[in-house]
């Protein structure tokens, strides 16, 4: 499978697949998309002045964008990151260690990709870094994070491929399975707004609401037990709702 580069409209760039045209980013902006859907949807800076570190989860490893705007989210209170990342494709990874992004944002970027070269000759293995640690787990996601204690994540960025590219990692197991991995305060982002996803985080026990809204994608997802969250229309609330009881 090839991968080529591609510049979005911020001037970053990203991924994207010659057979089929799949990006990993939004071609509104690859950066824009890891700062304003995750980082800062996830309230990342807050957490980590308010808890001292904040524990990530991330679903869907790509070019380390997301986990270098927590990084950047982070920067005033010099919080630790402890981030578990999880990746498919090997072969996405080797592209992603040759793209270069602009100065702005290969800043951060630049010490994950460090990392993340570290940790891929020891997935599964906890790899320190001046900014905490990365753990890179590899392959199917849905065993790996069954491993992982119940509430142990401040934060999860759930950014796999499309449900038609990767259905696995939107189904309303996997789905519960983040959510009993999730604190009682954590927040997940998505990029989907489809009514199925949202159904089954809800299931999951999870409250839903809107995530901001990233270029020509309209809006998000997120999902919380506790954390305020931005409401949904009482019309569509209502229909995930009989969605979600089913």
């Amino acid at each position: 499978m090839t991968w080529r580069t591609l510049e979005t409209e911020d001037g970053s760039c990203t991924l994207q697949r010659t057979a089929d045209a799949v990006t990993c980013h939004s071609t509104a902006g690859a950066w824009r998309q890891a700062r304003e859907r995750y980082a800062r949807a996830c309230r990342i800076a807050e957490l980590g002045a308010e808890r001292g570190a904040v524990a990530l989860l991330d679903i869907g490893t790509g070019l380390g964008l997301n986990l270098a705007a927590a990084l950047e989210a982070l920067e005033a209170s010099a919080a630790p990151l402890e981030a578990v990342s999880f990746e498919r494709d090997v072969e996405l990874l080797a592209h992603a260690f040759e793209v270069r992004q602009p100065p702005e944002c290969e800043r951060w970027v630049a010490p994950v990709r460090a990392i993340l070269r570290v940790a891929l000759h020891s997935p599964g293995e906890r790899v320190a870094a001046p900014w905490g640690g990365l753990r890179l787990e590899l392959g199917d996601a849905r065993t790996a994070v069954r491993r992982w204690r119940t509430g142990a994540f401040d934060a999860v960025f759930l950014d796999p491929f499309a449900p038609s590219l990767e259905p696995q990692l939107w189904s309303a197991e996997f789905l519960a399975d983040l959510a009993a991995a999730m604190a009682p305060h954590a927040l997940l982002s998505t990029y989907s707004a489809s009514v199925a996803v949202r159904a089954g985080l809800v299931a999951a026990g999870l409250r839903v609401g809107q995530g901001p809204r990233v270029g020509r994608k309209a809006q998000g997802s997120l999902a919380s037990f506790t954390a305020p969250l931005p409401p949904l229309h009482p019309r569509l609330a209502r229909k995930i709702a009989r969605r979600s009881a089913r």
